[in-house]
Formats: C-alpha cells, sequence, structure tokens
C-alpha cells in the first residue's frame, strides 16, 4: 500500500514536471520569435513607406538637391521608343515636376549656370564665350549627363498649350506644355513643361519670341515627325521669363523716325516757301505791267 502511494506521488511529480517544462519551453520560444516579430514589422513599415513616396522605391528626400534630381530618375530610361510619357512614370513625372515649379528661382538659376558652365569648361566649345555654348547640342550629344540636372535655355516658344492634369499629390493643377527652339537647335524642340505661363503670354500656334526658360532635363520625350521617330529634351520649368513686346508710344520714336520725320517737315517747308516765292514773283510781275500800262502815254485821235 505505502508503495503503490508512493509511485503515485512520484508520478504526480514527474507529470506536473513535464508540465512545467513544456510551459518554459513554449515560453522561450514564444520570446525569441518576439524580437523577430518587432524587425519585421519594423521593415514592413519602412517599406510601405518609401513605396508611398515613390512608386520605385525611393524617398522624396534621398540624395537629391537644387543641383541635381537624378536619383528620383534612375528607374525612368533615358529614351523610350514609345510616344508620350508611360503610365507607370507618373507618379515621378508629377514629382519632379512639382518640384521643379515650386523649388526657390534664384538657387535654381544659379545651379544651372554653375552646371553649364562645367559642361561648357569640358566641352571643344571652351574657347567661344560662354553666353555662346550651344547648350542643346551638348545635351543632345550628352542625355545622360544632363538627366536631372538644371539648365537654362533662351529662344522662341511654338504651340503653347493648357491642359488638365491626371491625379497627383504634389501640387500639380495644370498643366502647361510649349515646344522651345533655340539658335542652335535650329528646327529640333525642346518640350517644356509647367505649371503656368506668364501672364498675358499668348495660347496657341504662333511664335512668341524673347523667353528664356530656366528648369530641370527629365528625360527625352519621343514623338513623330515626316514618318520617323525623333527625341526632344523634356525640361520641367522651375521659371519662364518672357518679354512682351512693348507698345509704342506717340514719345517712343527710333532715330530713324526721328529723321524721317524733320526731313519730312524740312521738305514741306521748302515746298511751302517755294509756292509763296513763285506767287510772289507771279504777283510782282502783274504790277509791273500794270504800272508800265499806266505810264504810257494815251493815244492820239
Amino acid at each position: 500500500m505505502q508503495c503503490k502511494n508512493k509511485m503515485t506521488i512520484f508520478n504526480s511529480h514527474s507529470s506536473f514536471t513535464q508540465t512545467v517544462g513544456w510551459q518554459c519551453s513554449f515560453l522561450f520560444s514564444h520570446a525569441m520569435l518576439l524580437p523577430l516579430v518587432v524587425i519585421c514589422a519594423v521593415v514592413f513599415h519602412v517599406e510601405m513607406t518609401w513605396a508611398q513616396e515613390s512608386p520605385f522605391g525611393i524617398s522624396e528626400t534621398q540624395a537629391v538637391s537644387v543641383e541635381n534630381l537624378s536619383p528620383w530618375l534612375t528607374e525612368i530610361p533615358l529614351k523610350i521608343k514609345r510616344t508620350g510619357f508611360l503610365p507607370e512614370e507618373n507618379e515621378t513625372y508629377y514629382l519632379v515636376l512639382g518640384y521643379a515649379s515650386s523649388a526657390n528661382s534664384k538657387e535654381v538659376k544659379d545651379a544651372a549656370t554653375d552646371f553649364l558652365k562645367q559642361r561648357w569648361e569640358q566641352s571643344k566649345y571652351s574657347h567661344l564665350p560662354f553666353e555662346q555654348f550651344p547648350v542643346y547640342v551638348d545635351m543632345y550629344l550628352n542625355p545622360k549627363a544632363y538627366q536631372g540636372r538644371p539648365v537654362t535655355m533662351s529662344g522662341h516658344l511654338q504651340r503653347t498649350v493648357i491642359s488638365e492634369p491626371g491625379k497627383n499629390e504634389h501640387g500639380v493643377d495644370q498643366l502647361c506644355e510649349a515646344w522651345l527652339y533655340t539658335d542652335d537647335s535650329q528646327s529640333n524642340p525642346t518640350v517644356v513643361l509647367s505649371t503656368s505661363f506668364p501672364e498675358g503670354m499668348p495660347i496657341g500656334e504662333q511664335a512668341i519670341d524673347h523667353v528664356t526658360v530656366t528648369g530641370y532635363i527629365y528625360r527625352m520625350y519621343t514623338y513623330e515627325a515626316r514618318d520617323t521617330g525623333r527625341f526632344a529634351p523634356v525640361l520641367m520649368a522651375n521659371h519662364i521669363q518672357w518679354t512682351p513686346p512693348q507698345a509704342k508710344n506717340s514719345s517712343d520714336y527710333s532715330l530713324l523716325q526721328i529723321i524721317f520725320i524733320f526731313g519730312l517737315l524740312l521738305g514741306l517747308s521748302l515746298f511751302i516757301a517755294l509756292v509763296l516765292q513763285q506767287r510772289w514773283l507771279v504777283k510782282r510781275e502783274q504790277e509791273r505791267i500794270a504800272q508800265s500800262l499806266l505810264e504810257e502815254e494815251p493815244p492820239k485821235f
């Protein structure tokens, strides 16, 4: 009887020990999994944050500055055979355009000048004055060096268009498009994209002279011309400067106009003087004839 009781006590103690051991093992294994779960949650949160900020997993503030936006464009092909813009690049398209339109104009202009001076000094055109550096030619031959970089280009615009933008979260509420032709680009355009045009600028197909655009090169745009595909740089504008033609006031006369008016008045004065002189001579001659007739002796009958 005592032996049986001892056996029962032993079995109960063994069962209790096994239960406690299993519970300790369970708690230990879960304690080891907890840090792993926390790490996975943090990584997932970071990935989701990046995915919301950029479709290509690039943070909007990652390694970009007013001098260089190329980190945002690492997933954007420089040249695409398909015409227009691709749906999958919409987020980056509006991201860059929104940044370009809202950045400090002076900082962008200074950055563009510094970058173009570097290109000028390294190019075969360094013997020319910096103002004569053919930006379009250098960009067309070296597009990769320009992608995401600020530039300033001057020329005339054609085909100015305003349209509604797609849905975006970067403050782009309208799309303004124009084709810029510079002296060195000849008949090859640069596609200018902006969120606004200067006040009073005509919209349509007419040419608009005296235009300077500062902004960022996005990529090369494919368009159809004479049954063949051509590439044009896409310039997302920070600032468009336009000098409209001045209305001429009555006091605004050029030197040639002044000379012409002076000559016209002088000629008119000489003509009037000659007419008056001729009339005076005719009148004098008539008076002389009349006087001579009066002085003649009357006829005798």
